[in-house]
């Protein structure tokens, strides 16, 4: 299979902004009160969002859930990535620096991996994927081996910071890209914790999404066409892309390599196939699951895949499945928030009374599931 791999083609994002708030382009065709409600919603992601950042400029991943009070590199760049295409520049600028500071803290555990051989270095000595609001070390034993936050932290600065942000910023966005460069291919966690013993294809999207935003600043060349070239010899079966290396199953995060990150347009038959799996095994009534095992609170609908399935959708061209998606989003929308996911449908009903015992209700409200519902609100546009 030739992936046909395509350069980032820049949007606008002030052009998005305006398109959702102008009543006359967004909502042309829908009634006052359904356009009243949508930007009802998207205000109060907004508010959500801007509330739960903290002083230090880190998002917190869901301020009233045990396990979530720290922000993840992975979250927070999405995050921010909704927030400047909403018009909310300062607040994402504000996690750039965050993200930049806690960088430079850890420029000599960077160092020190780059000097040290390729063969001996194991997720344990990876960065750590979160950190506590203040930039500091988290002090808990969850798994932390992580390489794809740091790969959509650059996807994010290159597409929204500003100029000056960038180039007071060069030499840490060069180590960090020689870091990924490092440690692409070293098996770690992914992108929702689990399999360390892996090479998991969402995290290289967003390792190879990274490289090529430091490519595009720095001006030199990076190794994200070797990567992608690994996804698509050890990562792919079938005509469409593979979970990982340890299983052949679908992941709904391999969305990621058309939507956000643009990897692939698309209507690649990579992509296209994989949308199908994902429909066949994952797609339930408007919400998405993460994978066919998945037993996390039974293995529930996540807000924040199901909207990144509706803009590909948009993207494609296919508006009514976009806006149903949408819709089953809204209708979870409550006086909290959105939460992380649905349970609804479960994979394994057994377990959610388990998780509930142990860490009591699922997260509501997940910054994350707002940041992508506010992106595809911005994708659709007028198409709502």
């Amino acid at each position: 299979m030739a992936f046909a791999l395509c350069r980032y083609y820049n949007r606008n994002p002030a052009c998005d902004y305006y398109l959702l708030h102008i009543p006359e382009i967004f909502c042309e065709s829908c009634s006052r009160r359904r356009f009243e409600n949508i930007m009802n919603f998207f205000e109060r992601s907004l508010q959500i969002i801007h509330a739960n950042q903290s002083k230090h400029g880190a998002y917190v991943a869901s301020p009233n859930f045990s396990q979530y009070g720290y922000c993840w590199f992975r979250d927070g760049s999405f995050i921010s990535a909704a927030m400047a295409r909403a018009g909310n520049k300062k607040s994402a600028n504000k996690f750039f620096r965050w993200g930049f500071r806690v960088i430079s803290e850890q420029k000599a555990q960077i160092e020190r991996l780059l000097a040290a051989s390729h063969e001996l270095i194991t997720h344990k000595d990876l960065l750590p994927t979160r950190y506590n609001l203040d930039g500091s070390l988290t002090s808990d034993d969850w798994p932390n081996g992580q390489s794809d936050g740091y790969g959509t932290f650059l996807w994010a600065v290159e597409k929204y910071a500003p100029q000056d942000l960038l180039n007071e910023n060069r030499e840490l966005i060069e180590i960090l890209s020689k870091y990924l460069i490092k440690v692409w291919n070293i098996p770690c966690y992914d992108v929702w914790e689990e399999n360390p013993e892996g090479i998991h294809t969402s995290t290289l999207f967003s390792i190879a999404a990274g490289l090529r935003a430091a490519e595009k600043i720095l001006d030199k060349e990076t190794e994200w066409i070797e990567v992608m070239s690994f996804i698509e010899r050890e990562l792919s079966k079938d005509g469409r892309l593979k979970k990982s290396s340890l299983s052949d199953d679908v992941d709904a995060s391999l969305i990621w390599g058309a939507v956000p990150f643009e990897l692939f347009p698309v209507d690649h038959p990579a992509i296209v196939n994989t949308v199908k799996a994902i429909e066949e095994k994952l797609y339930i009534n408007g919400g998405v699951k993460r994978f066919s095992t998945d037993t996390y609170f039974g293995g529930g609908s996540w807000i924040l895949l199901s909207a990144t399935l509706a803009q590909y959708y948009t993207r494609s061209g296919e508006f009514e499945k976009a806006r149903a998606i949408r819709k089953w989003i809204e209708s979870h929308f409550d006086s909290k928030g959105l939460p992380e996911q649905v349970p609804e449908h479960l994979i394994d009903s057994s377990k959610y009374p388990e998780w509930l015992g142990r860490w009591g209700e699922i997260a509501r409200p997940l910054l994350w599931s707002h940041a992508n519902y506010l992106e595809l609100l911005l994708d659709l546009g007028g198409k709502s």
